[in-house]
């Protein structure tokens, strides 16, 4: 488990989506584009939920280990959704 901190609140997320999410930002921020995405997560209460972030140059965000035991590694469609996107901005940015 991480936690991605963005703007300083801890999001926690399984270890795959916190790469791919900072995989994808970092992609973003080496051609200065910006997207939204929902990110899975567990509220307060520890149930699943989503939250919505910003992700774009100058937009600062990183990830720290976080305790095991609260989450499990069954995200991969949201992790292929990312790996889609990644693809088309790089596609997008090989024809510029």
């Amino acid at each position: 488990m991480k936690n991605l901190m963005y703007g300083g609140t801890p999001i926690l997320v399984t270890d795959d989506v916190a790469d791919a999410v900072l995989h994808y930002a970092a992609i973003l921020a080496q051609i200065k584009a910006s997207d939204v995405i929902a990110v899975p997560t567990v509220d307060r209460t520890g149930y699943a939920s989503e939250t919505s972030v910003l992700l774009g140059a100058g937009i600062p965000l990183a990830a720290e280990a976080a305790p095991d035991d609260e989450l499990e590694d069954n995200n991969p469609s949201f992790v292929e959704e990312l790996t889609v996107r990644i693809r088309e901005v790089q596609a997008n940015v090989a024809l510029s």
